[in-house]
């Protein structure tokens, strides 16, 4: 209907549903004209009309309806706009036996219905709905009525939302209680400027070992803990609002019978806010981290002693070999280019060369482990690598009876390398060809160009390997015998460490084999390198003048060796054993330049350049010492070293660095 029958006055208003009451036919209803109405029923109307609250009306025997605008919302398009005027139980069918009771009571005369967060299912907009109400069933009195009840005013509140909100809520915190209670860290949660514990889980409960700290305040409940900072640490947190994370922390803690025990604890101190954002407490959590603090301590402990022992074996290592070094440079010297004697002195002097090199890779095993194997690059002529590869096996052929063959058809390849890890690692596949080539066995070694690659190939007519191990030949250990490695003089680093090196070079390296009992081909390639001609390396060698050296060594080879080297080349030397004769030497005496051994019987090479340096600023003082770490360097130039060069030392290098100290001094 789009006329306007019943205009009114206490039918104006009420948005849709005032024009849809005014529109209704009244007339056929049992109500009848509004007219007509009980005063009651008019006043109720014209208040729920009015209002912008939830109302609904059931009026009569029949319960005949009325409702707002703000209730039309809650009920779906199943029953809106045809609610108006219908039957109460009617309309309402399918919850009738839920309200049909609370209606009837208050029809009766038996007061009023007051329902909170109730739940009403109803059927709304295609589907039932579980919906929570707050809702009141109040009495509409009239005098010509039953019971002088004329109908029920029902002011209606939804709280669905509400009710769902709390129930998420009361999952989660059922939830994050479970989580607190299984979690593997410790958690708990202090509250006020005191930090009295509100919840403690189990894992903090073992953490104290199980005292009573519920309710109570961690001074009162956890005094050592107190006083060892953590409540100023809990202060901070309260009053700044700034997390706190703690990582292995130390701490002290009693048990039941007052006995200290010390953990390490990582752990996050975080404030909790309110809906306002003011801070009421701050919740703990954290793990014991005791066990894997201890384990890397003993292991960091293990590290110290095997670089130690690392450091000491080197320097006892290097310090046997200074005289050697000085020997073959000796020989050398006195010897003519060509002759016998010339020869076995470039041969002591490569070999040593080579087992200099071995010493610093013991120094190096961790960095060889972790990859950081440092590369000292120039250019290397890939034949003489190979050449001392096969000169270094040598000692090896006659014991198996073993043919090495070598064919080069380009002497002259260059890669940019480093000589002694190429020469390493080309020695290292050729122990393993020996290890695994039967007595009287064949090991043929070819270096060849293919486009801008030096390929070496090392074949041998041993056991051979099957397809399987193809890929694992290069795996740490899989293949190498460590026995032989140390037999023959290697570090035992395998074929492994071999394809690192190379790989290190921008090379690879490659197994093959037909099966069992056919052997085995080892294929290294190495990119060629960019060579330009340096005018450098034409330049005559600048001529060092004749200085004075004090050598001060308790090694008496070492410093007799080192002496006469030096005399042999035109210098002036003097040689003591002891650091307190060198002292009493330098009273008498001045010299150019000393070198100064560091481990000395009776002061050590440290005290005698400080006291040295006391007096002359400007001396050149050179350590000379087994002890060649970075460590060592720096304490040297530290404690008033010119500089530090590590046994044994190249005559080559020693020159070069006379010559640039003297040129600077």
């Amino acid at each position: 209907m789009n006329e306007i029958l019943h205009a009114h006055k206490f039918l104006s208003g009420g948005g849709e549903m005032g024009q849809l009451i005014r529109e209704y036919d009244w007339d056929n209803s049992p109500l009848g004209n509004p007219v007509e109405w009980a005063q009651a029923l008019k006043t109720t109307i014209r208040l729920m009309l009015s209002s912008a609250h939830p109302m609904f009306i059931w009026w009569g025997p029949d319960l005949i309806q009325f409702y707002n605008d703000a209730y039309r919302q809650s009920i779906g398009s199943e029953r809106h706009p045809h609610a108006l005027g219908q039957y109460g139980e009617e309309c309402w069918e399918e919850i009738w036996p839920v309200i049909g009771p609370q209606i009837e009571q208050v029809m009766q005369g038996e007061g009023s219905v007051w329902q909170e967060n109730h739940l009403v299912p109803i059927t709304r907009n295609g589907r039932l709905d579980d919906v929570y109400w707050t809702y009141t069933y109040d009495p509409i009195y009239d005098a010509e009525a039953p019971n002088e009840i004329g109908g029920v005013l029902v002011i209606v509140t939804e709280t669905t939302e509400y009710i769902q909100l709390q129930q998420k809520q009361a999952h989660d915190e059922a939830r994050w209680r479970d989580l607190f209670k299984k979690s593997p860290s410790f958690m708990c949660t202090l509250t006020g400027p005191e930090h009295v514990f509100e919840h403690v889980n189990p894992r903090y409960l073992e953490l104290v070992s199980n005292r009573d700290v519920l309710n109570k305040t961690l001074k009162d409940a956890l005094p050592e803990v107190y006083a060892q900072g953590f409540g100023d640490l809990l202060d901070e947190v309260y009053e700044t609002g700034q997390t706190y994370t703690g990582t292995a922390v130390p701490i002290s803690l009693r048990n039941h019978n007052e006995e200290e025990k010390t953990l390490y604890l990582d752990f996050v101190y975080q404030p909790i806010r309110d809906s306002s954002g003011k801070i009421t407490g701050i919740f703990v959590n954290g793990s014991d981290v005791t066990a894997r603090i201890l384990s890397e301590q003993r292991l960091e402990e293990q590290d110290r002693r095997k670089d130690e022992f690392l450091a000491m074996l080197a320097h006892e290592l290097r310090n046997p070999l200074a005289p050697i070094r000085n020997a073959s440079e000796l020989l050398l010297h006195v010897s003519e280019a060509g002759s016998t004697t010339h020869a076995l002195g470039e041969l002591i002097r490569r070999q040593l060369k080579q087992l200099t090199r071995l010493i610093d890779d013991l120094l190096e095993v961790s960095r060889i482990s972790q990859g950081l194997l440092q590369l000292q690059m120039e250019n290397v002529v890939i034949d003489q690598a190979i050449k001392f590869a096969i000169e270094s096996t040598g000692n090896t052929i006659p014991e198996k009876k073993l043919l090495i063959t070598y064919d080069c058809t380009e002497p002259d390849l260059i890669v940019n390398g480093d000589f002694a890890r190429l020469s390493q690692s080309l020695i290292n596949i050729i122990v393993n060809a020996m290890k695994y080539t039967e007595e009287g066995g064949k090991i043929d070694i070819t270096l060849k160009r293919e486009n801008h690659e030096a390929v070496v190939d090392i074949r041998d007519n041993g056991i051979g390997m099957e397809p399987a191990m193809l890929d694992k030949v290069f795996d740490l250990f899989v293949q190498v015998d460590h026995s032989i490695d140390r037999s023959r003089g290697g570090l035992g680093i395998g074929l492994s460490i071999v394809k690192t090196i190379i790989g290190m070079h921008g090379g690879s390296v490659t197994a093959a084999s037909s099966g069992l009992g056919l052997g085995s081909t080892f294929s290294v390639r190495l990119p060629l390198a960019q060579l330009t001609l340096s005018t450098n390396e034409t330049t005559d060698k600048k001529i060092l003048p004749a200085l004075k050296i004090l050598i001060v060594d308790d090694n008496i080879d070492a410093a007799n060796s080192l002496a006469m080297l030096l005399q042999y080349v035109g210098h002036q030397t003097a040689t003591v054993y002891r650091g307190t004769d060198a002292l009493d030497l330098l009273k008498h005496q001045i010299f150019d330049v000393i070198l100064l051994d560091i481990g000395l019987p009776d002061i050590d090479g440290y005290q005698v350049a400080e006291s040295i340096r006391a007096d002359n600023a400007r001396q050149i003082i050179i350590a000379v010492s087994g002890y060649g770490q970075a460590e060592d360097i720096n304490k040297a130039k530290a404690s008033g070293f010119t500089d530090h060069l590590t046994k044994p030392v190249s005559f080559d290098d020693l020159e070069r660095k006379l010559s640039e100290l003297q040129h600077v001094n």
